[in-house]
């Protein structure tokens, strides 16, 4: 007959694995690594090495590294071009497509302010309303604006 191993508490078997008592006795239930004499549970010292034994975390297969194709220069430069590209996003077209219009619309004030280049200056004293022709007011407003614009009228 074998001579029998040393035999401990759920409270020594606790304190060696460094657990709490109820942790080592839900533990030792689960794998069937206990005895039971009563309310107690006793463990010999082949049942704290088992217990140790189901504690360890398996060991993890390294992943091997991804490998990654050869990258030619033309996609490097592909790739930083379309990176650095300036983006052309929604907002961008309305303000070309506004931009356009507001220039279209400025040359062809300063195209009708050239057509009078040459006239005499309007006097703006004048409170004759048969002086003020359709024409003058066009002619005077802009002008007016030309002057806010900082658009120069007569050279």
């Amino acid at each position: 007959m074998a001579p029998l191993e040393t035999i401990y508490t759920a409270d020594e078997a606790a304190e060696r694995l460094r657990l709490t008592s109820r942790g080592v006795i839900k533990l030792a239930r689960q794998y069937g690594l206990c005895s039971r004499r009563g309310r107690d549970y006793l463990f010999s010292e082949s049942d704290l090495v088992a217990l140790w034994a189901a504690l360890r975390e398996p060991a993890k297969e390294p992943r091997p590294r991804p490998i990654e194709p050869y990258v030619s220069s033309a996609k490097i430069y592909e790739k930083l071009l379309k990176l650095t590209k300036k983006n052309k996003g929604p907002g961008r077209k309305r303000w070309e497509e506004t931009n356009a219009k507001n220039r279209a619309l400025r040359d062809e004030t300063k195209s009708a302010i050239q057509k009078w280049k040459h006239d005499e200056p309007l006097d703006h004293s004048n409170r004759d309303p048969e002086y003020w022709t359709s024409e003058r007011k066009e002619r005077r407003r802009l002008e007016s604006l030309a002057k806010k614009k900082g658009w120069t009228v007569r050279t």
